[in-house]
Formats: C-alpha cells, structure tokens, sequence
C-alpha cells in the first residue's frame, strides 16, 4: 500500500474508533508519529510487547491478561455455564457517554418503556435514520473497568455498538443497550496495558438480545453456521452488571460474541494476512451503480492490503457483459474472485433461518475476507438476533417473539398497535406487505423465500447467480444437505429446552421467558416443515 492510501486508511480507522482526526498530509510516517504508540487497531497477529519498566497493573498474568496466549475459548465461551461481568465507569464518564448518544440518536423517550432502569423493557422503541434504526457514527470510546473471575482489567476501551439494537434500546429508555469492549483501546494513554488480553481476546461484543426474549437466536444460528462448515463466532450467555458510581447493578442477561476481525480470522483460516471488511453502506448491496460508494460501505478492518481493489474485483465480476452473452465464462470470472459455494450454503441457511436483517433486504451485518490461501473472498454472516421469528421491537410493540409464527401472525398483522421502522405507521389495515408466512420475514419485504424469486437485481449476489441453473442446482442441493444434517427440528428443539432450563433463571420473568421459548421452538418446526415443502417440489 502507498503512502498516501495508507495515511487514508488510518485517518479513516481512527476516525471510526473515536480518536481525534489527525490532519493534514504528513503521510504513513507522520499518522504513526502522531499516534505516540502502535495504533489501536493493530493487528493481533503482533508479538507481545516489550513494556519495559512498565509496571502492569495488580492482579496481570501471562494467560489472563498478556497478549500471545492463547485464546481461553473454553473460559470465555463456556458451553455450559451463564459467566457474569462487571463493567464499572465514572458517574462523569456514562454521563459524557449519553450525552454522545443523544447527540447521535436524539433523546431518549422513558414513556416508552422501561425508563432509565437497568435491564428495563426493550419494547416499543421508533428506530430512526440510516436503514431501520441505524446511524452512520459510531458512538465514542470511554474507559472502563472489568472485572471477571475475580480479577480486573483496567483502562478497558468501552462504548455502545449496533444498528437498530442500539437505536431501538435507547429510544425506550432502557441501560440495557449492547456494547462492545477492546481491552488495549486507551494503551496509548497508559502504557501499563499495552496489549492488555482477555484471556487472549482483544475485543469482545456484547449483544443485548434486542427482540429476542429467549436470548438464544445468536448461539443458535452461530451453532448452525458452524454445522454447517462456515465461518461461525463463538458465543456465550452473560449477565451482565454495571457500576456507574452506586454499586454495580445488573442489566441482565446478554450474548457475549467473538469478534470476527479479532479471533474468527485466525482461527478459521490458515492465512490470516488477508483483507476484512465488514459491509455497511449502500455499496453493500453490489447493486449496478453502487461502485463509487465501495470505500464508504466496507470497512477496512485489516489486512496486509485494504485497498478495496479486491472489492472492486468482486462488483466487476458482477456486472460483466459475460454474464449475458457467455454465462460459464461469467462464472469463471465470479469464482476467480469469489467463493461462490459458501455464498450459497450461506444463503439456503439464511433463507431456513428467515435471517431478514442482512444481504437481500438490509445493506449489513456480514464481512468479506480475502483469503491469501484461496485467493478469494469468502462470506461471513455476522448479527443473528432477529432470526426465527424474532423482530424489531423486543418485547412490546412490534417485534419480539411471535407465538406459534415465523414472524408475525397470518396477514401480516401488527399486534397492540406497535411501530414500524422509522416511525411509520402499518398500511390501512395493518398489514405489512410480504411479511410473515412462506416469503415473509422482515420490513419492506425482504426475501427469506427459499426460492428467492421476488428478489430484483437490486441484490444481484441473489439474483444473478440463483438465475445460473448450475447455482441454482447448487443451492438447493446444499438445502437439501441442511434438512438432512443441520436444520434438525427435534434436535433442535431440544437444545433449545435444555438451554432455557440454564438461562431462565437470569430472565427476570421466568414465565414470559418460557412463553418466548415455546415461540422459538414452535418457529423452529415450521421452518423445518416449510424447508421440507420446498424440496418437495426440487428435482
């Protein structure tokens, strides 16, 4: 990478990450001069540094908190156990933090439910701005204390994360909002935790279940996915409590999430050199035109060459004239660039899945790698709350659990006089087209159909590769392997029930708990039975 891109590409990962904007064009010596010590967002394939005559903190070991051990998957991602975290702040830093998300997202609106209370109601929240409920910004960094097993990790970069989870939470007043924690963010500043691990992570993401009652939608999907041979984040249930000043209080039960540019890279491939990008932003659709918006709608998350040219790849092979006049060649070219069979495998899972908040409706939640090793770029799914069944809104209003549904009841129907998205009202009658049933799933009408036919070239990965009869045999065939070896309803079920035996304790209400668990279980079987409708009628 030259000098010039790269100085963009730091500009553009600092601004991201709350730093203030280094000006001017001093180039890639400068920007690294300008940062005092190595940049937050330096890779975790680095040596463990040499801190010198730094004193660590009290209580730092080699394997909890040093950088070069191992990742302690088994205690971070328990697969029995609910792991409690404490995440303690200044009463002056939350207030600096709310002040920062009032200014991105307005106010926010106690009467909609739950107050200010920690763990309060996350229902009825009006998402507004960027897709539903999303804002282009991400909030600032402040510094925490954590405190796990025991032992404490101090100066812990701490902010809230999300799309329509943080923006829906917030307007209802809740504390219960989703996090993201980097454990040397503020290194620069205190250089006693320079490449300061959790048990060798160096982020974690701490998703609030937002319209999931079960808290269960992101292992599950992230299990299948794994099942299924993608790439898949590990996951753990977490209480979580937080400590503003007064005492630590809990906000309840969260999804604690790996990180896919931290551990997932490593783990899942043998290179991990190659670029990351995680996807936000209208070039995320690689519909015709959208090129001039690439740099903007894919994140550089690292890599040994960000320079999107990988990207830029992958949309020419989209939309060249092969595809009409010389198909087989047209495919020669997408596989060249693209792994065109997890795409797939991805998709049929999805579909099954009703995963409606990403590729084919929303402009997010996945990441491309390029993988040095294949010499494409590979699919990784990211962000499952809202999967079978579950909507926007959390537990009132619209969204949540739809008993006996894959989304919500027949027609389409809005119960209680919930919202939709950006504070619209449902059409006359109440009925939100392409919503519920078969092709529902999702605002606007985004496609979870298995066959995907009401999918428009506005999504060509969907439509032009499911318009290739050879993909297209590919495809169902991987639905057909997902029936037979993964999307497993009784198997499914079961998980389900033994899991919510282990978690309803840290619901708070055990018995809408339990409700919300017969909804999940309930979605899982008419999946199932819909995904075996459809292979009925494949050759």
């Amino acid at each position: 990478m030259n000098d010039e891109l790269f100085s963009r590409f730091l500009q553009k990962r600092h601004a991201r990450r709350g730093f203030l904007a280094l000006a001017g064009s001093a180039g890639a010596a400068g920007l690294l001069a300008a940062c005092g010590t190595k940049s937050s967002s330096s890779s975790s394939k680095e040596g463990s540094s040499n801190t010198g005559n730094v004193n660590r903190p009290d209580g730092w070991t080699k394997a909890s908190h040093e950088k070069g051990s191992d990742p302690d998957y088994d205690r971070v991602f328990p697969s029995g156990n609910v792991n409690s975290m404490t995440i303690s702040v200044t009463p002056e830093t939350w207030t600096a933090m709310l002040a920062n998300m009032t200014a991105l997202y307005g106010a926010r609106d106690a009467s909609a439910g739950g107050g200010a209370a920690p763990g309060g109601n996350q229902g009825g929240g009006r998402p507004q701005g960027g897709g539903p409920g999303g804002n282009s910004a991400n909030p600032d960094w402040a510094k925490a204390t954590v405190t796990f097993n025991g032992l404490t990790w101090t100066n812990v970069g701490f902010r809230f994360k999300g799309n329509s989870s943080l923006s829906g939470s917030w307007r209802t007043g809740t504390d219960k909002l989703p996090f993201k924690l980097d454990f040397d963010q503020w290194e620069g500043d205190h250089p006693e935790i320079t490449d300061q691990r959790f048990y060798g992570f160096k982020q974690l993401s701490l998703s609030n279940n937002f319209g999931d009652t079960t808290g269960m939608r992101e292992t599950l999907a992230y299990d299948l996915l794994g099942q299924a041979g993608l790439v898949a984040a590990r996951t753990a249930p977490y209480e979580v409590l937080l400590d503003r000043g007064d005492g630590s209080q809990s906000l309840g039960l969260y999804t604690v999430i790996e990180v896919i540019d931290d551990t997932v890279i490593k783990r899942a491939f043998k290179d991990d050199n190659g670029n990351i990008y995680e996807a936000d932003g209208s070039a995320a659709s690689f519909a015709r035109g959208t090129n001039g918006q690439i740099e903007a709608s894919f994140e550089a998350e690292g890599g040994d060459n960000p320079d999107w040219s990988d990207i830029n790849a992958l949309y020419n092979a989209i939309h060249a004239e092969s595809r009409t006049s010389d198909a087989a060649a047209w495919r020669k070219g997408m596989e060249a660039v693209f792994d065109v069979d997890t795409f797939l495998k991805w998709l049929g899972l999805a579909a099954t899945l009703q995963h409606w908040d990403t590729y084919g409706g929303m402009t997010h939640n996945y990441y491309l790698y390029n993988d040095p090793v294949a010499k494409k770029l590979t699919w990784i799914s990211w962000d499952h709350n809202f999967v079978l069944g579950a909507s926007m809104g959390g537990a009132g209003g619209f969204g949540g659990d739809f008993p006996n549904q894959g989304g919500p009841p027949a027609g389409g129907q809005i119960p209680n006089g919930g919202q939709l998205p950006n504070g619209g009202a449902p059409p006359e009658g109440g009925n939100i087209p392409n919503l519920g049933g078969n092709r529902g799933g999702g605002f606007g009408g985004q496609s979870t159909s298995f066959d995907k036919k009401e999918v428009t070239d506005q999504w060509p990965l969907i439509r032009y590769l499911l318009d290739q009869p050879d993909y297209y045999s590919r495809y169902t065939g991987f639905l057909k392997d997902l029936a037979r070896s993964v999307f497993k309803p009784a198997e499914l079920t079961a998980w389900c029930n033994d899991r919510a035996a282990r978690l309803k304790p840290h619901s708070g209400d055990p018995a809408a708990y339990q409700t919300a668990v017969d909804s999940l279980t309930s979605t899982i079987a008419a999946r199932g039975e819909a995904l075996q409708t459809f292979l009925a009628t494949v050759s």
